[in-house]
């Protein structure tokens, strides 16, 4: 069978096969025959050096990159293996100039079913490739950028996160030793350090090891700037130091003694600050050369900087802990010394006790109270009473202080001194009233710091409390001094109104009966010894009245019966004077009420026995709880009172009707002349109820 192109060639010489050449070599791109080895036999390249001509039975691998060679190879095997089209790109730089890029479509050439060649369309596309190495060049930049950030937010992330689980252990730490512990922890989980540790800040020359993290090894246990100065050469305060280990070790430190041992090559100092100070160094040390990045230094400085903030946290926790203990010590001691002046003790036991519970709270070995009156020590009080040798120019240092201490204390409430030739101190304060100088309260030791305002300020608050203690002794013993002149002049007044009065009375009518028994006159000497015998039982009631009086009343033991009972057989009833108690219901009466009742009976009894002449007294006290009531009389047989001439209400009844209504009672007198007198007292049980009814 002929083919279409020999049919048309016959048909027309115009389709002869150089019909189809003149397209092919004028067309813009480059179009080659090349056999199965790549040699040209055909091509309509054209080239400013070289002809087509020029090209046939040369090989196509000339004129490109040797790094594509295989490729085209292969993509030529496959065209003539299979007979089916292919393509490929590739770059070349013949002829010079700058590398140019071509895509090549492969297209078999057949002859009777099998590929005799293969036709190459080859294009220029440099400017695309270009343009896409560019764009890809770009893509990766932007790429790269990309997973540059993304790592970067991700370790910022985990860094985070670090920095989040450490807040959260550090708010949970209660000391110092935890919050060292957690700092070292994380330091050498987060850097990978072979070698950690931390030592405290004991003093400006000390650091003592708080913290290691490496059991199995043994750095140094203490380190002062004499025994390790290349140390303390690298510890910088406020910034942390990376130094990379010499080879040759250092001489006179301990530290790198250790470090050289455990063959450290890098070694990073970071200190911990709290509260403008140092508190410790976190030591860690690495056995390979390592360079610490900028964001791992910062992530250094941020660990630092929380375990610093937890510890200025739990000192100032600390401090106001101590200061809260301190005020209740100071509170507890105050309450005590003010509770031992309250008591009604003699003077120098009240400033025993006081100065002995300021030693134990104070813990100090000495303590003087000088008592001063016009530059004069009246009083001493020392604890303890012998002193060692070393004390005793301390103790003379404050007496002849203390003669001069208002020009001693002209600026100060307390002063504080040493004493020369010892290692001992003294800390005065001054004791004072109602703005008079009482004394001076001193402690003596080498207990004491002037820089100590806790322990002044207890010294001065004391000292206030035990001025107001010997003011309040002075004035308390002035009091009683009072009381017992006052004591004494009702006493003489009641003797010169009764018992005087009974005994002048006894004195005139001994007299006339003895006058009367000269003159014989026996009728009225009878009569005369009656008022002596009357004058004189006066008397011996009235004595034993006083006697009593003079008791002191045990009412709280006794109860009501008790003491009204002790009453009746002391002084009525020794008097000759028939005395009957009723009582019933006591247990029912509550406090003042019982001893208002028993006051309002004795003053009854008195105004009886001194008044009445009775030779019989009843009393009776019923207490109805149904009625909430209690009914008190006292009646006795005596010659009674005209109530007119009495109006004001004398001889105590105003006394007993002040005491009634304080109670919520009533109280009234019956009497007259002739008859004998009736107390008669009611009262509520509750005051409230009788209110209410």
């Amino acid at each position: 069978m002929k083919t279409q192109m020999e049919k048309n060639q016959k048909i027309n010489p115009v389709f002869e096969l150089d019909w189809y050449r003149d397209v092919i070599e004028f067309a813009p791109d480059t179009y080659n025959i090349i056999d199965k080895e790549g040699t040209f036999l055909y091509t309509n390249s054209r080239s400013s050096t070289e002809n087509p001509e020029d090209f046939i039975g040369k090989s196509i691998f000339d004129y490109f990159l040797p790094e594509f060679a295989l490729m085209v190879k292969e993509k030529l095997d496959h065209v003539y293996e299979s007979g089916e089209n292919d393509h490929y790109e590739l770059a070349t730089d013949y002829g010079g100039g700058p590398r140019r890029y071509y895509m090549t479509n492969l297209a078999p050439i057949k002859r009777e079913g099998d590929v005799v060649a293969i036709a190459m369309y080859i294009r220029n596309i440099s400017e695309l490739k270009v343009a896409q190495i560019e764009l890809s060049n770009l893509n990766q930049e932007l790429e790269d950028r990309v997973l540059k950030r993304t790592l970067a937010l991700q370790e910022y992330a985990k860094r985070m996160e670090i920095t989040e689980k450490l807040s959260i252990g550090l708010r949970h730490a209660r000391n110092l030793a935890e919050v060292l512990q957690l700092l070292g922890e994380q330091f050498k989980n987060t850097f990978r350090v072979d070698v950690a540790g931390i030592y405290e800040v004991q003093d400006e020359h000390h650091l003592n090891l708080s913290l290691n993290l490496n059991p199995e090894i043994n750095p140094p246990s203490k380190l002062t700037p004499f025994s390790d100065k290349f140390f303390f050469s690298l510890l910088n305060e406020n910034q942390i130091r990376i130094a990379q280990i010499p080879e040759q070790q250092h001489q006179d430190c301990q530290f790198c003694e250790f470090i050289h041992q455990n063959q450290m090559r890098t070694l990073v100092l970071a200190p911990i600050r709290a509260t403008s100070a140092m508190v410790g160094v976190i030591y860690m040390a690495f056995r390979q050369s390592t360079v610490i990045s900028t964001d791992d230094e910062q992530l250094m400085r941020s660990f630092i900087e929380a375990g610093g903030n937890t510890i200025q946290r739990i000192q100032a926790m600390q401090r106001l802990e101590q200061n809260i203990k301190n005020r209740e010590n100071e509170l507890e001691v105050l309450y005590d010394i003010m509770s031992t002046a309250s008591e009604t003790i003699d003077l120098d036991e009240l400033l025993q006790r006081i100065l002995k519970r300021i030693l134990q709270a104070v813990n100090c070995g000495i303590g003087i109270i000088h008592l001063i009156e016009d530059n004069q020590i009246i009083k001493k009080i020392q604890i303890p009473e012998t002193l060692p040798p070393e004390f005793k120019s301390g103790v003379e240092l404050l007496r002849t202080q203390t003669t001069n201490i208002e020009d001693l204390f002209l600026d100060s409430q307390y002063q504080f001194w040493d004493i020369p030739k010892t290692n001992l101190n003294s800390l005065s304060a001054l004791i004072r009233s109602k703005g008079k100088i009482l004394g001076v309260i001193s402690l003596i030791g080498e207990c004491l710091n002037k820089n100590d305002l806790e322990m002044i300020h207890l010294l001065s608050s004391i000292a206030d409390e035990i001025g107001l203690a010997v003011e309040s002794t002075r004035l308390r013993k002035q009091a009683q001094e009072s009381l017992i002149f006052e004591e004494r002049q009702r006493l003489a007044r009641d003797l010169h109104d009764s018992v005087s009065q009974s005994l002048y009375g006894l004195v005139l009518s001994a007299d006339i009966s003895k006058k009367l028994l000269k003159l014989k006159e026996f009728e009225t000497l009878e009569e005369t010894l009656k008022d002596i015998e009357t004058f004189a039982l006066q008397s011996l009631r009235e004595m034993r009245l006083m006697l009593f009086e003079l008791r002191p009343l045990s009412f709280e033991s006794e109860g009501l019966s008790g003491a009204l009972e002790l009453r009746v057989n002391t002084v009525e009833r020794r008097a000759g004077l028939k005395t009957s108690l009723d009582i019933i219901g006591e247990e029912l009466l509550f406090s003042p009420l019982d001893l208002e009742i028993y006051r309002i009976v004795t003053e009854a009894l008195n105004n009886a026995l001194k008044h009445s002449n009775a030779s019989q007294i009843h009393v009776s006290i019923h207490v109805d709880e149904e009625f909430n009531q209690c009914v008190l009389k006292v009646i006795d047989n005596g010659a009674g009172f005209d109530l007119e001439t009495n109006r004001v209400g004398g001889i105590g009844i105003n006394s007993m009707k002040e005491r009634a209504a304080r109670v919520g009672g009533q109280l009234i007198v019956e009497t007259k002349e002739g008859f004998g007198t009736v107390v008669h007292f009611i009262c509520p049980l509750r005051p409230e109820k009788l209110r209410k009814s």
